[in-house]
C-alpha cells in the first residue's frame, strides 16, 4: 500500500514539474522579445554589429534603461542574435540568485544536466534554455531557436539550387 501511494505522489509531483518543455515553448523567448520574430520591431534594441565569420548574423543589445531586471534580480547584460532579421538567440547575463533559480524550476521543470558537455538545461521542441554560471556572482541565461538550422539549411539549399539554374 506504501509503494502504490509513493508512487502515486510521485506521478503526481512529475506531472506537475513535467511541464518544462510546454511551458518553455510557449513562451517563446524571454519577456517580450520572442524567438523567430523580426528583431527590427523592439524598440528596446539596438544594433551592436554584424558576426564576421557568419553572413546574413547580427548582434542587438538592450538600450539603456530596458531590460534591467528580472523581478528584483538584476540583468548586467542582455544580447540578441539574428539570422536575417529573425531572433534565434537570446543571451541573458543576471545575477546570481536562489529565487531566480528557484522560479525557472517552478516555470519550467526541473532542470536537466550533461555530463559530457557539462550544461545545465531546459528543452521544449522549439527552445532549450541553457544555464551557465559565470562567475561567483553572475549567470547566463541562453534561449535558442531549435528551429533556425532548419531555417538556415533551407536558404543554403535555395542558394545552391540558384546558383545550380545559372550553368
Amino acid at each position: 500500500m506504501r509503494i502504490i501511494f509513493t508512487l502515486i505522489i510521485i506521478s503526481f509531483s512529475t506531472t506537475i514539474y513535467g511541464q518544462n518543455g510546454q511551458e518553455l515553448d510557449k513562451r517563446n523567448g524571454f519577456k517580450d522579445i520572442k524567438l523567430l520574430t523580426d528583431v527590427r520591431s523592439y524598440p528596446g534594441l539596438s544594433y551592436s554589429k554584424d558576426l564576421k565569420y557568419k553572413p546574413d548574423h547580427a548582434v542587438y543589445v538592450a538600450k539603456k534603461g530596458i531590460y534591467e531586471s528580472i523581478g528584483e534580480v538584476k540583468i548586467y547584460k542582455l544580447t540578441v542574435y539574428s539570422y536575417r532579421n529573425q531572433i534565434y538567440k537570446i543571451g541573458v547575463v543576471t545575477e546570481k540568485n536562489e529565487k531566480l533559480f528557484r522560479s525557472l524550476e517552478r516555470s519550467f521543470g526541473k532542470i536537466n544536466t550533461s555530463i559530457a558537455t557539462r550544461h545545465a538545461y531546459w528543452s521544449g521542441d522549439k527552445v532549450r534554455l541553457n544555464y551557465d554560471v559565470e562567475n561567483a556572482k553572475k549567470i547566463k541565461l541562453t534561449y535558442v531557436s531549435k528551429e533556425i538550422k532548419k531555417i538556415i539549411a533551407q536558404d543554403k539549399k535555395k542558394a545552391v539550387d540558384s546558383l545550380a539554374t545559372e550553368f
